[in-house]
């Protein structure tokens, strides 16, 4: 019972954050059908069709998107050091963290999530720019030149 109740609660906090119906379900394991309806009762609108973005790659096609991602990064490797053995909840507080910083930010949680499974696959990696320090996210681009995105020098 105190399970049921935990992965309701985690439902309800993912959709509050407009978390794609489908990521709540692969996360809690409840039915797709009651998580569109506790969308639609918490926003008052149905969710967002379509699918979402697979790859980091997909997500930094402009310097403006590629900062944003490499933002919600940053703080995603932070929270995930202070929880290492919950994912979702590091994003969760990454994300949460993303939005308090950079309030107009584009990034939605959706994309947060792939962002971070990519983290985790280490299909992606934050680093730091030997020039300026500045953070830079590695293999995230897709024309393969790996450049710092404020002093725009190569890596």
């Amino acid at each position: 019972m105190l399970k049921k109740y935990q992965q309701q609660t985690l439902a309800i906090e993912l959709l509050k954050r407009h978390a794609r119906v489908k990521i709540v379900h692969q996360v809690t394991g409840i039915p797709i059908k009651p998580l569109r309806q506790t969308y639609r009762q918490l926003h008052g609108r149905s969710p967002s069709p379509g699918s979402i973005k697979f790859s980091t790659l997909g997500l930094t096609g402009s310097r403006r998107k590629y900062k944003d991602v490499t933002l919600f990064a940053v703080c995603y490797r932070v929270a995930a050091s202070k929880s290492a053995d919950d994912q979702i909840q590091a994003v969760i507080t990454a994300f949460d963290a993303y939005k308090h910083s950079y309030p107009f930010g584009n990034l939605d949680f959706s994309a947060a999530w792939v962002i971070s499974e990519d983290l985790k696959d280490k299909k992606v990696q934050v680093s730091t720019c030997p020039h300026c320090r500045a953070w830079v996210l590695l293999n995230a681009r897709e024309d393969q030149v790996e450049r710092c995105g404020v002093c725009n020098n190569s890596l």
